[in-house]
C-alpha cells in the first residue's frame, strides 16, 4: 500500500508542471498587456517611416525606396487581407492590403507608388511618401480606422517613429530599424558632428574652359551632398554620385545685381524705384559648389564652398567671393532688399524707411577669398552695413563676421588683425565713388595714431554675381582700439551719435562746450576732458582733405576714451577717431578753416565746437599752427602724398572698367511718368575711362597745390586772432 510520501512523488511534478505553464501564461498575458498599454492598446500601429531613403534599405529589385513599417505589440499573428493605408484622409482607399498579407511582429511596405509585391516578397504601395511631410492613415477590413502617424519634413537617410514600448512619444531617430524594435531615444535636434568637410578635386579660380569638379570624403560610409546656388546643403542638398560640370555663364541675365535696392529722397520714394534699371548689361558671373557631409543622422558641423569661373578673366586684385541661401539675401525678407514690408508701406502712402537693409539682421553665408594662396572657405555671419550707404547706394557695405574656426585663415589673403571678422567698404556716397578715396586715406594715414583701418582693394562676388571693386578692412570696434593704442578693451569706452554710450553722450559734451567761457579754468577741464594734441591731429587730415561729412555731420563723429593699460592713451580723456572720409578732396577753392571758425554755436557739431573754444587760446593756436604747419611739409607734401595716390590708383585702375560697368544706371520707360506725378528728373548714371582719367588729373591737381592754399589760410586766421578779428 503506497505511503503518502509516495503518493506526493506520483502526483506533485504534473502539478508543478501545470503550474509552471500556468505561470508562463499569465506572464505572456502581461507581457503582451504591457506591451499594448504602451501603445495605446492599439493591436497594429504605424511604427516607422523613411521618407527620404537614399542608401538605406533596399527592395527586392536592389532599389532604395522610401518605406514604412508597421508594428504588432500584442503579437501573435494578425491577417491584414482587405486591410488598407492610404495619405489622403478623404480616399482611404487608396491602397489595399494584398490577400494574404500577415503581420506577426513587424511588416515593411516600400511606399513608391509601384502597386506591386516585388521578388523578395516586399509589398509596394499606391502611393509615395512625402518628403516635406504628411499624415498616414491604416484601417481594417471593415474600414475602421486602427492608428494614424503625421511625420515633419524629413532628411535624408533618416528615419521617424515611435519609441520602443511608448508609442505615444514620437521623433527622429538616429539609426533606421527596419523590421526591428525602434531605439528608446531620438536624435539630437542640433545633428552635427566632426565629420571634416569633403574635399574638391580642383581649387577654387579661374579656367578657361568648363571643368569636372569631384568631390570626396575620407569616410567610404559617408555621403556628400552639395548645392549651387548658394543654400546649405543640409536644408536643400543633392546628392554627390559623381563629378560636376562647371561651365561658363557668359551672357546670362544678371538675376541679383540688378535688382533695385536703393532708395530716392523726399516724397518719390516709391514711384521712382520705377523709374531705372541698375547694372543693365550682363556682369561676369561665376559658379559656387558648397558641400557637407552627412552620416548616421548627422551632419558635419561646417561646410565647404569653392568658387569657379569659367571663361572669365581673371581680376588682378584679390577676390572675395560670398554665397549664402537666395532668400536670405535677396527674398521678400532678403537682408539686401527693401523688402515686402516697405513697398506694402510705400503703397499705403508712408514715407518710412522700413527696409530689410536697415535691420542690421545677420545670416549664415559662406566667405571665400581667392588669392595666391587657398584658404578654402570660411562659416561666417553677414550684415548690411554703413549709414547713408544703406540708403542711397547698391553697393551696400557688409560686415563679416566669422564663425568657427574661419578667423585663423584671413592673414592668408593678407586681411591682417582682423580677429572675429571684417568689413567690406563699397565706393561710398561721395563725389568721387571711383577712386574709393577713404580706402586711400586710411591706409595713407595708417599708424599715425588716428585710429584708422587698414584696407584691401578686393573684388567682390555676391552670389556669384560680379558686385564691384570693395575695400576689406579691419571692424572699428574696442579691439581695434586696443592693437592701435595699448589700451584695455575691455575700459575702452565708444560714443557716437546713433549709438551713445549709457554714461556718456556727444550731445552732453556739446551742451558743456556751448557754456563754456574762455577762461582758465574752462582751458583746464577742456585739456582734463580731451586729448588736446590727438584733437589736432585729427583736425588736420579733416581740414587738408575737407572731408565734408567729417567736419559737418554729427552722424559720422567717432570717440572713445580708455582708463586701464599700458599705454598713455589710459588716461580716461576724449579722442577721436577718423571716420568716413568719402565726401573729401571736393571744394578746393573753400577756406575749410574758416568754414570751421565761422559756422554760429547753435548750428555746429561737437567737432566744430571744440575747435571754435579751443581757438579763443592763444596756446592752443600756437600748438596747432607748429603741428600744421609740419604736416604741411611732410605728410601733405606734394611728393610724398602724390606718389601714394598714384599707387593707390594704379591699384583700381586695371579693375575700373568692369566696375564702371556694374555701376551703370538706365532710365526706363516708366521715367518721364515717375517724374510727371513726382515733379522730379530721373537722369542715367554712366561714367566712363575717359572720364575716369579726367577726374584722376583733377584729384593729383588738388594734392599738387593744397597744402600751400592751407598755408595762407592758416596765416591769415592767425593774424586775425591776433588782431582780435
Amino acid at each position: 500500500m503506497p505511503t503518502a510520501a509516495n503518493k506526493l512523488r506520483r502526483f506533485l511534478p504534473p502539478v508543478l508542471a501545470l503550474a509552471a505553464l500556468g505561470g508562463v501564461c499569465l506572464w505572456e498575458v502581461d507581457r503582451i498587456a504591457a506591451r499594448s498599454r504602451g501603445y495605446g492598446n492599439r493591436m497594429v500601429v504605424i511604427n516607422e517611416i523613411c521618407a527620404h531613403n537614399l542608401s538605406g534599405l533596399q527592395d527586392g529589385n536592389g532599389n532604395c525606396g522610401d518605406w514604412i513599417e508597421l508594428y504588432n505589440p500584442y503579437g501573435g499573428t494578425i491577417d491584414l487581407s482587405g486591410w488598407t493605408l492610404t495619405d489622403d484622409k478623404d480616399d482611404p482607399d487608396r491602397w489595399t492590403f494584398p490577400d494574404g498579407t500577415v503581420l506577426e511582429d513587424y511588416l515593411v511596405l516600400f511606399a513608391d507608388g509601384a502597386d506591386t509585391v516585388d521578388p523578395a516578397g516586399y509589398c509596394h504601395t499606391a502611393f509615395a511618401l512625402k518628403t516635406r511631410g504628411e499624415t498616414l492613415y491604416l484601417y481594417d477590413a471593415d474600414g475602421e480606422l486602427v492608428d494614424h502617424l503625421k511625420y515633419p519634413e524629413q532628411d535624408f537617410d533618416i528615419t521617424y517613429g515611435r519609441a520602443f514600448g511608448n508609442g505615444e512619444d514620437k521623433g527622429t531617430f538616429a539609426t533606421a530599424t527596419p523590421g526591428a524594435a525602434n531605439p528608446v531615444d531620438f536624435l539630437d535636434e542640433n545633428r552635427e558632428a566632426n565629420l571634416g568637410t569633403a574635399e574638391f578635386s580642383l581649387p577654387a579660380g579661374f579656367y578657361d574652359e568648363p571643368v569636372e569638379v569631384a568631390l570626396s570624403t575620407d569616410d567610404p560610409d559617408a555621403l556628400i551632398f552639395y548645392t549651387t546656388d548658394g543654400s546649405d546643403p543640409a536644408e536643400n542638398g543633392t546628392l554627390y554620385t559623381g563629378p560636376i560640370t562647371v561651365e561658363s555663364r557668359a551672357g546670362e541675365p544678371n538675376r541679383y545685381v540688378s535688382l533695385p535696392n536703393r532708395f530716392e529722397q523726399g516724397e518719390s520714394l516709391f514711384l521712382k524705384s520705377y523709374a531705372y534699371r541698375y547694372a543693365p548689361d550682363p556682369v561676369d558671373k561665376a559658379t559656387t559648389i558648397t558641400a557637407r557631409i552627412y552620416k548616421d543622422g548627422s551632419w558635419s558641423e561646417e561646410c565647404r564652398a569653392a568658387t569657379y569661373w569659367v571663361g572669365v578673366e581673371a581680376h588682378t586684385l584679390p577676390v572675395i567671393s560670398i554665397t549664402a541661401d537666395e532668400q536670405d539675401l535677396f527674398g521678400a525678407e532678403g537682408i539686401y532688399t527693401p523688402g515686402a514690408t516697405y513697398y506694402t508701406m510705400m503703397q499705403q502712402g508712408s514715407q518710412e524707411y522700413q527696409a530689410n537693409f536697415l535691420s542690421g539682421e545677420e545670416i549664415d553665408a559662406q566667405i571665400q577669398l581667392i588669392g595666391e594662396e587657398d584658404t578654402g572657405s570660411l562659416d561666417s555671419r553677414i550684415s548690411v552695413a554703413g549709414q547713408a550707404t544703406r540708403l542711397w547706394m547698391q553697393m551696400k557695405n557688409l560686415s563679416v563676421h566669422l564663425t568657427g574656426s574661419s578667423e585663423e585663415k584671413l592673414a592668408q589673403a593678407g586681411i591682417e588683425d582682423t580677429p572675429g571678422g571684417f568689413s567690406l567698404k563699397g565706393p561710398g556716397n561721395g563725389s568721387w565713388q571711383y577712386f574709393y578715396v577713404d580706402g586711400f586715406w586710411n591706409n595713407y594715414l595708417y599708424g599715425t595714431g588716428l585710429g584708422t583701418q587698414y584696407n584691401v582693394p578686393v573684388v567682390l562676388y555676391l552670389e556669384d554675381e560680379y558686385w564691384g571693386i570693395y575695400c576689406a578692412r579691419e571692424s572699428k570696434n574696442a579691439e581695434l582700439i586696443e592693437r592701435q593704442y595699448g589700451v584695455d578693451a575691455d575700459s575702452v569706452v565708444i560714443c557716437t551719435h546713433a549709438e551713445p554710450d549709457e554714461d556718456n553722450s556727444i550731445a552732453a559734451l556739446e551742451s558743456t562746450l556751448k557754456e563754456l567761457p574762455c577762461s582758465e579754468s574752462s582751458w583746464n577741464w577742456l585739456c582734463e576732458t580731451f586729448d588736446i594734441d590727438s584733437f589736432i591731429d585729427y583736425a588736420i587730415p579733416q581740414l587738408y582733405s575737407n572731408n565734408w561729412d567729417g567736419l559737418r555731420m554729427p552722424s559720422n563723429i567717432y570717440i572713445w576714451k580708455a582708463d586701464e593699460g599700458s599705454s598713455r592713451y589710459a588716461d580716461g580723456r576724449w579722442r577721436f577717431l577718423l571716420n568716413d572720409l568719402d565726401q573729401s578732396l571736393i571744394y578746393g577753392f573753400m577756406d575749410p578753416i574758416g568754414d570751421l571758425l565761422d559756422n554760429p554755436a547753435q548750428d555746429t557739431n561737437i567737432q566744430q565746437l571744440l575747435f571754435q573754444k579751443l581757438w579763443e587760446y592763444e596756446e592752443f593756436r600756437t600748438r596747432f599752427a607748429e603741428k600744421f604747419r609740419t604736416a604741411m611739409e611732410t605728410t601733405y607734401a606734394p611728393e610724398h602724398i602724390l606718389p601714394a595716390f598714384e599707387a593707390w590708383c594704379a591699384q583700381l585702375e586695371p579693375e575700373m572698367e568692369r566696375n564702371i560697368t556694374r555701376q551703370k544706371v538706365e532710365t526706363t520707360v516708366l521715367a518721364p511718368l515717375a517724374d510727371k506725378l513726382t515733379d522730379s528728373e530721373s537722369s542715367a548714371e554712366e561714367m566712363t575711362m575717359e572720364q575716369w582719367q579726367a577726374d584722376y588729373a583733377t584729384l593729383c591737381d588738388f594734392l599738387t597745390n593744397r597744402a600751400d592754399d592751407l598755408l595762407e589760410y592758416l596765416d591769415m586766421h592767425l593774424a586775425e586772432a591776433e588782431n582780435g578779428i
